[in-house]
């Protein structure tokens, strides 16, 4: 079956050096979900996933089978641990806990503490208990402004 994206350049032929080309073909790849209207189709896909759910989880089904298509909907409950260091610390020996437990600043709570005004930017940034330390590289793939 061929690629109906199928043009002068495909990550199967693209040179590692040739990085031009493979904007180039990423740029057609928008430009054919862009005239194909795909991102319509992916947000009323996504609308009536939610949609499912909700209606699932309101009436205690937690598997639907369509027979036309033969396609199936499931709910599964997901789980996560959630540790416990009180207790941790009255099991562990003092190396396991330097090794296991880890004192973690709430991220989320600080930002909302600087946005409603308890906490100060400046201030904390100049008694060194924050920093903006270089993060990872993100690749942006979009149409020349």
């Amino acid at each position: 079956m061929s690629n109906p994206f199928d043009d002068d350049i495909s990550l199967a032929t693209a040179r590692p050096d040739d990085l031009s080309g493979i904007v180039r073909r990423i740029a057609a790849i928008e430009d054919e979900l862009d005239r194909r209207g795909a991102d319509p189709l992916i947000k009323e896909k996504e609308e009536l996933r939610k949609t499912l759910k909700q209606q699932m989880l309101a009436s205690g089904d937690d598997k639907v089978f369509d027979e036309v298509s033969e396609w199936e909907a499931v709910i599964t409950e997901r789980s996560f641990d959630d540790w416990n260091v009180n207790r941790l610390e009255q099991v562990l020996t003092q190396s396991q806990l330097a090794r296991y437990v880890k004192r973690m600043v709430d991220e989320s709570a600080i930002k909302e503490g600087i946005k409603n005004g308890d906490l100060s930017r400046p201030t904390l940034e100049k008694a060194g208990a924050v920093k903006k330390q270089p993060g990872t590289k993100a690749l942006y793939v979009r149409k020349r402004k």
